[in-house]
């Protein structure tokens, strides 16, 4: 009997200890059961938060693809129309090339048929190659010049505008 008495002492005594640590245990969980809810609240929060940041990139993304296709389009329009302006230029300039040969031929031809007097083209002449550099045409029976029909012309401006007669 005596170890039954024991026994029960010391499970009485136990138990007071078992009780303060069971109810410390229960304290603890009613602290973060009340917590709880803010947490959650401020997660949620947060949440909200990343959502309407989120959607506002989305909307920011958007709108600079939208940019991004509008200035590739325009950038095609523009290569476009550089192309067909580049091929217009081409067109010119091979109609330029053919009127200044063209105009060289008609000056070397009327400069060659002058005759005395007329340089032929490539000489030595003050001018330069290719310049007729003659005066008016004194043997022309009016003395005037043959590429201008002016009396007294000394070539320049008035002569084709381009080589001295």
């Amino acid at each position: 009997m005596c170890e039954e008495m024991k026994a029960t002492v010391q499970n009485c005594v136990q138990s007071p200890r078992h009780s303060k640590e069971a109810l410390n245990r229960l304290n603890q969980a009613i602290q973060q059961l009340k917590t709880g809810p803010r947490e959650l609240e401020k997660a949620k929060d947060v949440e909200a938060q990343q959502d309407v940041a989120s959607s506002s990139a989305k909307g920011k993304l958007a709108w600079l693809e939208a940019a991004l296709q509008k200035a590739k389009q325009e950038m095609a329009r523009q290569l476009r129309e550089y192309q067909e302006l580049m091929i217009v230029k081409l067109g010119l300039d091979f109609e330029i090339a053919t009127y200044r040969r063209l105009l060289e031929g008609e000056e070397q031809r009327l400069c060659l048929g002058l005759g005395a007097g007329s340089a032929a083209p490539g000489s030595d002449v003050p001018g330069g190659p290719g310049v007729c550099s003659r005066g008016p045409d004194m043997s022309a029976p009016s003395g005037v010049c043959a590429l201008c029909s002016s009396a007294g012309c000394a070539g320049g401006f008035g002569c084709l505008g381009l080589r001295e007669c």
